[in-house]
């Protein structure tokens, strides 16, 4: 790439003791290079700010300046919306944001240093495989997510979420790339430049300097990116479905629950419909929400076999509709990094943290960052729900329910979804509802049921939504009926009137 991009840096061009390799990758705000530290003796990633749109690069092949003087202030304003990012990178420890070591001034503009790490970006992934199955894309988007609510605590936005920008390492978690805070700070200065956002995965408030951006705004993108691996394509362009939404037509994107119905749990299509609402409001606020969500599907498993019941077939215990069981997947060997982080999730769930012992639950539940043990998962998830841990009380209700890694117990797995349910947690409402559907572990009970899958349904719980509808046709009264009644009472009063008058 580096031999047909002409505005990029000459290989072998130095910039203090890094030395230009190749180029990584080339975008409408900067060019990412390959480079060598002669000072440490390894290899690493260095990120050049040269908006496309506002500068070019002169004859001497390395100095960076503005088209015009109209463009001046722009790029100056760019150029330092630039390194306040890379001050605010450097702060940031997770393995799953990109590391700034150091950024420095030269040439006219700004480089940011990076760890350089061996791999391929979920983008190039994604050509190859076409789709993912529900683990990758977990075994993804969880460390993703993870790192992203350590930014957000920082007041920090991504702004330009999507496959290209996360890197699939060869060892160790993903990495998220290319924060866009200069490409955001240049958006709200000037319509002149294109490119600000990327179709598909920006919600329809980038497209609006006036409006609000905020957690919701990274999450929309997140849950494009994960509709992605899912559909195998980008959503429909937010703009489009605005508008199709103000001219009250059909949302041009077809749902996540829809697109891969069968395929994948519908509690985790749920989810992503969740993040990709158009409006703000009707996404998720915070990362946290989320991932209580995705937390609470649990690991996957084997589907339990089929309950009889005179109902016509519904969704069972957080599994989708589907006549093959979900197969089980292969903990992936832990990193150093993973390690570390069970070790000190451990001591803080020793000491009675609810939040360090539920976290533990699922580190034993995926077998990250020790062997995985299902038993000594529901034991941590036990001790977290005891504390109220909302999250570890649905968890271990289903884990009680499927007989997952302990004894069966429906009963005492009922009682964990009700104290869920009725904190108003929607997958242990439709879990609860289901119960009551076919008597497990509690009364059969039609009413309950219904009741517990319309605080579900009314949340947006698919699953919910399926057997609310399968119940209230199962139980409609045939329009036979209703004539064979009609003509009875018709017959009655005819009888009386005859009696009367005789």
């Amino acid at each position: 790439m580096s031999q047909t991009y002409h505005g990029a840096l000459p290989i072998g061009a130095r910039i203090e003791s890094y030395e230009i390799a190749s180029v990584l990758g080339v975008g409408g705000f900067g060019i990412t290079y390959k480079g060598y530290d002669h000072s440490l003796h390894c290899d690493v990633a260095i990120k050049e700010y040269l908006p496309s749109g506002l500068a070019l690069r002169t004859a001497d092949g390395a100095t960076v300046v503005p088209k015009s003087s109209d463009d001046q202030k722009y790029y100056e304003y760019g150029l330092k919306r630039f390194l306040d990012e890379a001050r605010i990178l450097a702060k940031f420890k997770e393995r799953s944001i990109v590391r700034v070591s150091r950024f420095l001034e030269q040439n006219g503009t700004a480089y940011l240093i990076m760890d350089y790490e061996d791999g391929e970006s979920l983008a190039e992934y994604l050509q190859k495989a076409g789709v993912l199955s529900e683990a990758e894309i977990l075994d993804i988007m969880l460390p993703v997510l993870e790192g992203l609510e350590a930014v957000h605590t920082k007041d920090f936005l991504h702004r330009d979420i999507k496959p290209g920008n996360i890197y699939l390492r060869k060892d160790g978690p993903p990495v998220l790339l290319d924060f866009g805070a200069a490409r955001q700070a240049l958006g709200e200065q000037t319509r002149a430049l294109t490119g600000m956002v990327t179709p598909g995965y920006a919600p329809f408030e980038q497209y609006n300097s006036r409006s609000k951006q905020g957690p919701w705004t990274d999450l929309y993108a997140i849950g494009a990116t994960i509709y992605h691996c899912i559909a195998g394509k980008a959503p429909a362009e937010s703009p489009d479905r605005i508008a199709a939404l103000q001219e009250q037509d059909a949302d041009p994107m077809t749902p996540a629950v829809v697109a891969g119905q069968g395929r994948y749990r519908a509690e985790f299509l749920a989810v992503t419909d969740w993040m990709l609402a158009p409006s703000p409001k009707d996404r998720p606020q915070s990362v946290a929400q989320v991932l209580t969500r995705l937390r609470a599907l649990g690991p996957l498993a084997a589907a339990p076999a089929a309950v009889a019941s005179g109902y016509p077939k519904t969704q069972v215990l957080g599994q989708p509709v589907t006549d093959q069981p979900t197969p089980l997947t292969v903990a992936p060997q832990s990193t150093r990094d993973e390690i570390e982080a069970f070790k000190a999730c451990r001591r803080g769930a020793e000491s009675g943290e609810a939040e360090a012992q539920f976290k533990l639950g699922v580190l034993y539940a995926y077998g990250r960052g020790t062997a995985r043990d299902e038993a000594e998962a529901a034991e941590w998830l036990r001790k977290a729900a005891s504390q109220n841990h909302l999250t570890a009380q649905t968890r271990l209700g289903l884990m009680l329910a499927r007989g997952a890694g302990v004894r069966k117990n429906e009963a005492e797995a009922a009682e964990w979804l009700r104290k869920a349910a009725d904190r108003n947690e929607p997958v242990a409402q439709f879990n609860l509802g289901l119960m009551h559907a076919h008597g497990l572990g509690v009364v059969k009970d039609r009413n309950e049921a219904l009741r517990w899958y319309r605080k579900a349904a009314s949340q947006g719980h698919p699953g919910a939504r399926v057997n609310l509808n399968v119940l209230e046709r199962s139980h409609a009264t045939p329009l036979w009926l209703w004539l064979a009644a009609a003509v009875g009472v018709a017959l009655v009063i005819v009888a009386a009137v005859v009696l009367l008058r005789h």
